[in-house]
């Protein structure tokens, strides 16, 4: 291989060799080194490019094996990627290389629905990477291992194939929210690697510079951390494809309102809206002068409602007022208020229909291609 692979071997050895826990350590190494191997041996056979399938093959859970998380790690790992493009794998493969392998880890996950050649590439090579290892497999992974046996004219395994079935979608409830918010500030988490709540509040974002990068700068987080465990799935960047990135993630204020604004799911006083417990409070330079960055945007506080009246709130906050502290404070009903962000009860991310290469929805049934 060449000198591109070298960089991307260093990128996820230095991934991997952080990883405590001597199983999966070797699970990383072995999974994600014959993964790329066996996109080598497709893309050999299907007349792509290996060097593009190798590298496809080594980075592809490199998020999971980061942050340990593998709920949407697919997603989050082209996020991952996108940022390491940008920093430490600097000019190492064009743009266009880029969206295809930041597009075949994104939709990798995905192995009941068809999509271009790459990322079809890397589902295939991720499952017939386990072959040694299962011999029970989905419907989609085990017909999608039999259609790659036959391809390289193997004989097909002895493997059983259960029944199609859909699982039912994570419900994401705002009450539950406010439950974990409330109990969760009123510990008083501190903004420091000592206090093990405030790592597992900051654990989604994979960077080795996030914990400086959050300093005095989590309330955010704290919410995110507060939704994903009641329920909610969202990638911790939306949107994130080649056609467009979200200005900030969710680790940001930013990043909840314009996410709030795209969706519909922002509302305002002025407007009549109400809130209730579990809702998302945006405020409007609330924070003061001297605690914040100069030229810093409207939007500069987060919190979850707990209870309200006509006259103040009373809300679970990370990073209280810029101070490093989690709490629960009693907020005035005035001009502070930006906006509240409410998320339907009913609320299922449908990110992964999105095309990464397009950012049009794109849904081909891998049965029906």
């Amino acid at each position: 291989m060449t000198g591109r692979i070298d960089s991307v071997r260093a990128y996820v050895d230095n991934i991997f060799d952080h990883i405590e826990d001597a199983d999966e350590k070797r699970d990383a190494y072995i999974h994600s080194y014959g993964v790329s191997h066996c996109c080598v041996l497709l893309a050999a056979k299907r007349g792509l490019n290996t060097e593009l399938a190798a590298a496809i093959g080594l980075l592809h859970d490199v998020y999971r094996y980061k942050t340990g998380i593998s709920a949407l790690h697919s997603q989050n790992g082209a996020e991952m990627v996108r940022v390491a493009f940008k920093y430490i794998m600097m000019d190492v493969f064009s743009d266009d290389e880029q969206t295809i392998i930041k597009s075949a880890i994104y939709h990798h996950a995905n192995k009941g629905y068809v999509h271009d050649e790459y990322d079809e590439l890397l589902k295939d090579a991720d499952i017939l990477q386990r072959l040694a290892l299962d011999n029970t497999y989905g419907w989609f992974y085990g017909m999608r291992l039999k259609s790659t046996m036959k391809e390289l004219s193997l004989p097909l395994p002895n493997i059983t194939v259960l029944p199609d079935g859909e699982s039912a979608p994570q419900v994401f409830s705002k009450s539950l929210a406010a439950d974990i918010a409330e109990a969760l500030a009123g510990k008083n988490v501190t903004g420091e690697k000592s206090d093990t709540d405030f790592m597992k509040i900051i654990r989604y974002y994979p960077e080795d510079s996030i914990f400086e990068g959050l300093k005095n700068g989590w309330c955010a987080a704290f919410v995110y951390h507060c939704c994903l465990e009641a329920g909610l799935v969202l990638p911790i960047r939306v949107p994130h494809t080649a056609h467009k990135v979200a200005n900030a993630r969710f680790n940001g204020v930013g990043g909840w309102y314009d996410w709030g604004m795209d969706s519909g799911y922002c509302f305002f006083v002025k407007d009549g809206f109400t809130p209730e417990r579990g809702d998302i409070v945006v405020y409007n330079d609330i924070i003061p002068k001297e605690n914040k960055e100069e030229n810093s945007k409207w939007h500069d506080h987060i919190g979850i409602v707990l209870s309200c009246d006509s006259e103040s709130l009373i809300v679970a906050e990370g990073n209280v007022d810029n101070k490093n502290v989690s709490g629960i404070l009693k907020r005035t009903c005035d001009d502070t208020i930006g906006c509240y962000i409410r998320i339907p009860q009913d609320y299922s991310y449908d990110g992964w229909k999105i095309d990464y290469k397009t950012g049009e929805i794109k849904t081909v049934d891998y049965m029906e291609r």
